[in-house]
């Protein structure tokens, strides 16, 4: 798979190169998301570089690579004696960069800090050391977010407020996802972008000349296949006890969203739940909702942001046996494809999120948005309990949008629900946005062509934004 996206990323690294005085750019984010593939974009054509990766080994082999590395960045041999310290390595470093702009990258950051728990002081002293005269970039990268943001970023770092720039590279959103999957139709592509999450790496798995189909089943319903085991080995590498991680994902991957429902599907406790939900939360694989207007309280639920967990909990876990049993084909006719439409309206009404993002980042929508997102509450008129797939909300007005992964047209009948909801809010001015996987009813068409408020978009549409 050809490189995709990132170009504000290569922009600002690029400006950042371009400045010529000392830089410390610091990039994080998932595994397999794509962080190395930018940083060797950025690098090529450049010189004067070095690439080194933070092994989980000893501190003087680790030492050794990051002497190779260093090495190369200056046009050395790299067979010259490895240095005895960090402290050296780096000096010798920033010296040599006085006159000339060297870039080094020490990519898994966390592993060197790991053999060697006084890097970023010793890296600390060094750029205080040098910064106002050598010309170094060096770039630390990083797959262990909670080590990133609180052993790097945070205010208790020794590398505190030394980055001039941090990266915290996501998930593709369907958009940028869609550039390697033109081979595939608006229907299928949406698909593949849900069951891998947009993570750069699962995308590259996919074949175009394999169908919707053949591609999921040689990812997920083959024991050899690349994805089968890929969500439980992810958690083993970065958290205890993976089991119960694995129970709580796949509670809320079947419809447990608050914190008591989750805690009794897996039988602990609603307080011993908080510290496993707050490490899937910094990994970004759960986030916690909290309905648009409404303060974080008793009615925030959880949800599963990243789809390849969402998928794998959803439908592959409940059927490892028959998996094992190589029984793949049987699997996805009986099990996958009907809950293929129930996997999608979640993810669906996320790329109608990324969709309402992309708008109000190009100034398409005509008021201030203050806050957007999904909205539940209570319908006093109805004495029932109400949800909006969609609501960005300004001072005097207000979209509301709905979403549709069905096979059928989306009708009158959705509509006059979403203005019927509309009355539980103030705003003065409102106008709504329909999304369907399937299209619209010729009365729906006819009724948005007269009322210039109502907005209905389809997978083509969606697609079609950025061509």
């Amino acid at each position: 798979m050809e490189f995709i996206g990132r170009e504000s990323e290569l922009n600002d690294l690029e400006q950042q190169y371009q400045s010529n005085r000392f830089e410390l750019a610091v990039i994080y984010g998932r595994r397999r998301v794509g962080k190395t593939t930018l940083i060797h974009k950025f690098l090529e054509g450049k010189d004067n570089k070095g690439y080194y990766i933070g092994l989980q080994s000893s501190l003087s082999y680790n030492l050794e690579m990051l002497s190779q590395a260093i090495y190369r960045a200056i046009g050395l041999s790299e067979r010259l004696p490895s240095f005895q310290t960090m402290t050296e390595a780096f000096d010798f470093l920033f010296e040599e960069a006085v006159n000339r702009r060297i870039v080094l990258v020490i990519d898994e950051y966390p592993y060197l800090a790991e053999s060697e728990s006084s890097v970023s002081s010793e890296l600390q002293a060094m750029i205080d050391k040098h910064r106002h005269s050598s010309q170094l970039m060096l770039i630390l990268c990083g797959s262990s977010m909670s080590f990133m943001e609180n052993q790097v970023l945070g205010y208790k770092s020794p590398l505190y407020g030394r980055r001039t720039a941090q990266y915290k590279i996501k998930p593709f959103t369907y958009i940028e996802s869609w550039a390697g999957l033109k081979s595939f139709d608006y229907e299928q592509a949406a698909v593949l972008f849900a069951v891998t999450g947009g993570v750069a790496e699962y995308l590259s798995f996919v074949d175009a000349q394999l169908t919707l189909k053949e591609n999921i089943i040689n990812l997920y319903l083959n024991p050899r296949g690349r994805l089968y085991e890929e969500p439980a080995n992810l958690l083993q590498q970065e958290l205890r006890e993976p089991k119960i991680y694995n129970d709580i994902l796949s509670a809320i991957a079947n419809g447990a969203s608050r914190n008591n429902e989750i805690a009794t599907k897996i039988g602990q406790s609603t307080g011993a739940l908080s510290h496993y939900l707050k490490s899937l939360i910094e990994l970004g694989i759960v986030e916690k909702w909290t309905s648009v207007g409404q303060k974080e309280g008793r009615k925030s639920i959880y949800v599963i942001v990243d789809g390849m967990y969402r998928f794998w909990h959803q439908l592959v876990r409940p059927n490892i046996q028959a998996i094992e049993l190589r029984q793949a084909e049987r699997v996805y006719e009986e099990r996958v494809k009907p809950g293929l439409s129930d996997f999608m309206g979640f993810a669906f009404e996320q790329m109608a999120k990324e969709y309402l993002e992309s708008i109000i980042q190009t100034n398409q929508i005509p008021f201030y948005v203050q806050e957007y997102g999904s909205w539940w509450g209570n319908n006093p008129y109805e004495q029932r309990q109400e949800e909006i797939d969609l609501l960005a909300v300004g001072d005097a007005e207000l979209i509301l949008g709905e979403c549709k992964w069905r096979n059928q047209l989306l009708d009158m009948s959705v509509l006059k629900e979403l203005t019927a909801k509309a009355k539980l809010f103030p705003q003065e001015k409102k106008s709504y946005m329909l999304f369907s996987k399937s299209g619209f009813s010729r009365e729906l068409l006819k009724e948005a062509e007269e009322q210039p408020d109502i907005q209905l978009i389809d997978l083509e549409k969606m697609f079609m934004r950025r061509e």
